[in-house]
């Protein structure tokens, strides 16, 4: 009986695991669209604060953000998951004094905010 739920379990964590690689094998280089909900709340990306953007001297407005093209700068794999460092394709900036975000791509592709 024991070795029954021990083998159950650690087919379960393995499975686990398996499931925290890299989603679809994405690489520097990578162009992808920001998709927003009907919502305009990203829950994948990174993004200042309202306050912040104000504070800085911008207008907020996250609407600009949807169907913008990004490239993946660098990937970093971190305990809470796997970040990307998204850059405008144009080379302008996100926001004043933002050239980069970062996006959870676990995150963005379960959402598909990210195509």
């Amino acid at each position: 009986m024991r070795i029954g739920i021990l083998v159950c379990l650690g087919v379960l964590i393995s499975g686990l695991s398996y499931g925290q690689e890299q989603p679809q094998n994405v690489k520097e280089g990578d162009i992808f669209t920001i998709n927003s909900g009907s919502d305009l709340k990203f829950h994948s990306l990174k993004l200042p604060k309202l306050n912040m953007l104000v504070k800085q001297g911008e207008r907020p407005n996250y609407k600009k953000l949807d169907g913008m093209e990004v490239e993946v700068v660098s990937i970093e794999n971190t305990k809470k998951g796997t970040f990307a460092v998204l850059k405008r394709t144009n080379d302008e900036d996100f926001f004043i004094h933002r050239k980069t975000i970062k996006a959870n791509l676990n995150k963005a592709f379960s959402y598909e905010e990210l195509e």
